[in-house]
């Protein structure tokens, strides 16, 4: 017990340093007697407003408040002292019934924490600093935050001088409630944490440091501000998207920052209504990186549009929209997981399902890898110059991938089981293995309905399209020229593939080593017999589509037979690389 009063007189006296004088309001006291203490307390909030000076407090009871001044035709407003800090006792009470605004003219910050209102608005006017301490409205529940004050007053005559800052947290705006921003240009930092509302808005000028960080946001984030540094980070969205067409700093430096938001974005929300397409995240910025982002779409909604400039990164993210049984011919206008016609950039880790695309590029990316899409009408169609490497796209109601003017080099991908072709060719030159930049080929083409790669194009100057080291469904030259890939052996003047040597995964020749893999698809264990090892051992690497090593063991010489243990690894297509005397055999192994 005497621990217990220790520590409230403690606290007591913590907050009486920090926030100096309390004076109390109570609208209750009609008892005649008013002076402010706590026995004695104000009935208005202007009385206590009035008495008070910078760094004190005033301390309001429950209850409703009336307040009888006038402001932008409204006749129930509350001015604010600056320096002077409001605090409310109670939750949804107490209340004031009309407007707070704060219009002085100082450097001092205000502070309200725990109240009730209908609408603030911080109106000062442009004044110099420095401004020690952010202005914070804290637990408050309300219908409109408004910061429309104006600029810093200039160091010299380019840069902004220092400005007001702000926290804004821990607030109840409702569903249709608004946050919003449109001051004049400065420099200070400007936090919205932890609130509930309908709309954030940042229309501000240049200069400012803004995290938009965990709020609950019914429709949306709207950033339309000049050349600031911005952070939107952790935020949930539940019927609506994240907006960027802010300035930015561009260059190099990553400043448009969206990352580990959670959208859930239906084609009827409001938010769309002054919105060219609709996305859960649209970016026309100077700059952007898009990280880590869960999207969820419903109807006509694509996951990202970004048409911003540069860098531009597009990572992490698992964005998920309707599947749709017949293409919209126009890529701009269908539904599209990622839609990139941006600067310079990075596009890698993200994992896309459905839509009318899964990615559609017109742009300066310049790597497109470790990407999965999957069940997307077409899967990839890109008519910039990135790389394109490690993307695993299965699955889709048409083509796997459209190249239409990739330079690449296209390598290590995983395209299987689409019902079009794994890969059309469009135009040329691109690089699908062993081409004008060397690459590496070892894209797995299996088991798409149509040709595993599909040329539809002539060209004197590029007369010959590179493809080789890949992995196809057949095994030797003739049924992987006539069943696997159309080109000028098929149809007179189109681009004709050199697709030798096959098998990026180790092949060079057709395999006639002999070599049994008993059963095969198997479920757990598999059994190897004729491996041709005169060393004192062998290796034997186990490896998927990827080209990872999952497992690996060792022949021994002498040994007729080896049991090998696959339980452990998930269903999927694997190949058996044997390391003998002179070469490799690979062998394809299906697991179930």
């Amino acid at each position: 017990m005497k621990k217990s009063i220790i520590f409230f007189l403690s606290l007591l006296w913590s907050v009486s340093n920090t926030f100096g004088q309390m004076i109390y309001v109570n609208a209750a006291n009609t008892s005649g007697i008013e002076d402010g203490t706590e026995q004695h307390p104000f009935n208005t909030i202007k009385e206590g407003i009035n008495a008070a000076t910078a760094g004190n407090t005033v301390v309001i009871q429950s209850g409703d408040y009336y307040p009888e001044d006038s402001w932008s035709g409204n006749d129930h407003t509350l001015f604010l002292k600056a320096g002077v800090r409001l605090l409310g006792s109670g939750i949804y009470s107490p209340r004031i019934n009309g407007n707070v605004v704060d219009q002085e003219v100082s450097n001092l910050s205000i502070e309200i924490d725990s109240l009730g209102f209908d609408e603030f608005h911080f109106a000062r006017g442009t004044i110099a600093g420095p401004f020690d301490g952010r202005n914070i409205i804290r637990n408050c529940w309300t219908n409109l935050i408004s910061l429309p004050f104006g600029a810093g007053i200039p160091l010299n005559d380019t840069t902004p001088g220092p400005n007001y800052g702000f926290l804004i947290e821990n607030n109840s705006l409702g569903s249709d409630g608004i946050i919003e921003f449109k001051q004049g240009a400065g420099v200070s930092e400007l936090s919205v944490l932890n609130n509930s509302c309908g709309y954030i808005y940042i229309k501000s000028g240049a200069g400012y440091t803004y995290l938009i960080d965990k709020n609950d946001v019914f429709y949306g984030i709207f950033d339309k501000s000049s050349a600031n540094t911005t952070t939107i980070s952790n935020n949930h969205i539940y019927n609506g998207l994240i907006s960027d067409l802010s300035g930015g700093l561009g260059g190099e430096t990553e400043n448009e920052i969206i990352v580990n938001n959670t959208i859930k974005a239906n084609e009827n929300s409001p938010a769309f209504a002054d919105e060219e397409y609709k996305a859960g995240i649209i970016a026309k910025s100077s700059s952007v990186t898009i990280r880590n982002n869960t999207i969820t779409c419903t109807g006509n909604v694509s996951g990202i549009r970004s048409s911003a400039g540069a860098p531009m990164h597009i990572i992490d993210n698992i964005i998920t929209l309707d599947e749709v049984s017949q293409p919209n011919p126009d890529p701009y206008e269908g539904t599209i997981g990622i839609f990139n016609y941006s600067g310079w950039g990075y596009v890698k880790g993200n994992v896309i399902h459905g839509g009318n695309l899964g990615y559609f590029s017109k742009a300066g990316t310049v790597e497109f890898a470790n990407n999965d899409i999957m069940n997307s009408y077409t899967g990839f169609y890109s008519m910039g110059a990135e790389v394109v490497h490690h993307n695993n796209i299965q699955n889709c109601k048409g083509d796997g991938m459209i190249l239409n003017g990739v330079k690449g080099p296209v390598f290590n991908n995983n395209i299987t089981n689409n019902a079009g072709s794994g890969i059309r060719v469009i135009r040329t030159p691109i690089d699908l293995g062993g081409g004008a930049n060397n690459g590496y080929g070892n894209n797995v083409l299996m088991q798409n309905g149509n040709y595993d790669l599909y040329i539809e194009t002539s060209s004197e100057q590029y007369p010959v399209l590179y493809a080789k080291f890949n992995v196809w469904d057949h095994d030797n030259a003739d049924q992987i020229s006539q069943l696997d890939i159309r080109d000028g052996r098929d149809s007179t003047g189109l681009v004709t593939v050199d697709f030798t040597p096959w098998g990026g995964l180790g092949i060079e020749e057709p395999d006639n080593s002999g070599v049994v893999i008993c059963p095969n698809p198997v479920r757990d264990k598999f059994t190897m017999q004729n491996v041709k090892c005169h060393m004192q051992e062998c290796r034997i690497e186990l490896v998927d589509l990827y080209g990872k090593v999952v497992a690996e063991c060792v022949w021994e010489t002498g040994s007729e037979v080896m049991e090998i243990d696959v339980s452990h690894l998930s269903p999927g297509i694997y190949f058996v690389r044997i390391d003998t005397d002179d070469k490799y055999v690979v062998k394809k192994l299906i697991k179930q």
